[in-house]
């Protein structure tokens, strides 16, 4: 039996044909691809939140490269070690273009899974992998989940709303939240921003170690960094073409 909620007033919903309704009669249709939108208006801040078909597309065709299984696996073998014998309810949270939800499933397919994320065209990407997981497109602030329902939510390079968690997990439920160390992606970055990454290294030691690095020194170093920088440029007169603008700009001549 799914845990899935009214948006709305939080009672649950069940399914009429090809429509959830809830006790106080809110409806939600299933999409033609089997998705179900639970997003409502006030929820979202434009027409289409969420990232791009680009983002997504490019997304998809570096993960399923296996470059991030690894990540993949240490959560399989975290939820598996802190399981019990009942079936599970998963919420992968963010859950993008479903490549980790589906991944999920594949180990637990006894279990019910469900996908959620704010963008619909991710979510009807996701749908493309397989149709044996709840597909949701929802908001991570307004979570369509029955109270104190879920055994575990894995929340994978994406933001959490904590009073969501507290209200949806069981008592002894978990929540696994994979997030960057300050060196991810530090490559691009360093193309991006006018920032020397490099006085950075050595955090990752710290995250190697199981160690939370020492964020207000980090910071520090930053603004010192960016500080120096504008100093730089000040005196220079901002010589060379402008790292924002490609060009020799008034702003920074």
């Amino acid at each position: 039996m799914h845990k899935l909620a009214c948006p709305k007033c939080h009672e649950s919903i069940v399914q009429e044909g090809n429509s959830y309704k809830c006790a106080n009669n809110h409806c939600y249709d299933l999409a033609k691809t089997k998705y179900l939108n639970l997003l409502l208006n006030p929820d979202k801040a434009t027409n289409n939140p969420g990232d791009s078909k680009e983002s997504l597309v490019a997304r998809k065709a570096y993960l399923t490269k296996g470059y991030y299984d690894v990540i993949l696996n240490s959560v399989i073998d975290c939820i598996k070690k802190y399981r019990d014998d009942t079936p599970l309810d998963i919420l992968d949270l963010g859950c993008g273009e479903g490549y980790y939800t589906r991944g999920l499933k594949e180990i637990f397919s006894q279990d019910t899974i469900y996908g959620l994320d704010i963008s619909k065209e991710a979510i009807n990407m996701a749908t493309k992998y397989t149709k044996d997981v709840y597909w949701l497109v929802g908001n991570s602030k307004n979570l369509p989940i029955v109270d104190h329902s879920l055994d575990f939510i894995t929340a994978l390079f994406t933001v959490v709303n904590q009073d969501e968690l507290k209200r949806t997990l069981k008592k002894g439920g978990y929540i696994i939240h994979v997030t960057a160390n300050p060196n991810h992606l530090i490559e691009i970055k360093e193309l991006i921003y006018e920032t020397d990454f490099n006085c950075f290294t050595g955090h990752d030691d710290h995250f190697l170690a199981g160690k939370r690095p020492e964020t207000n020194d980090y910071c520090e170093r930053l603004y010192r960094k960016r500080k120096s920088d504008r100093n730089e440029r000040e005196r220079q007169g901002c010589q060379g073409k402008c790292r924002q603008h490609g060009r020799h700009c008034d702003r920074h001549r």
